[in-house]
């Protein structure tokens, strides 16, 4: 059996707002434990260079809704609830900021997993 997985993600804890660096990887999952009840907004954008970003326009950036500015709401999440968002990155750019905002998004836990690197190892 070929094991992929062990080479082929990046997982890490992730703050709000923090610029992380995807180069090389084509999608994320970005995992959240809901610590409040209510709404959980993901707003994404992207940049060249990690300082200067701008909004995202690829629909596709979110595969379970089409959005045209790089923003997903998750709705009704309750307390302890444990949410896994797809997020295609093919598009972006390599500095990449995920922004979490709503009721739920004071006290979530957050983790990034980025996958489908654009090399495999050999």
């Amino acid at each position: 059996m070929k094991r992929n997985l062990f080479e082929n993600v990046k997982v890490q804890p992730y703050t709000s707002g923090t610029v992380v660096n995807k180069h090389g990887f084509l999608s994320a999952i970005l995992g959240s434990k809901i610590g409040t009840a209510g709404d959980l907004t993901l707003t994404v954008t992207h940049s060249d260079d990690g300082t200067t970003f701008e909004t995202v326009t690829d629909e596709c950036v979110f595969p379970e809704v089409k959005t045209k500015d790089g923003v997903y709401t998750v709705k009704s999440l309750a307390k302890d609830d444990v949410v896994n968002i797809d997020i295609d990155m093919l598009g972006l750019k390599d500095y990449v900021k995920i922004t979490a905002s709503g009721d739920a998004a004071g006290s979530t836990v957050l983790a990034l997993a980025f996958g489908d690197a654009k090399e495999m190892p050999v």
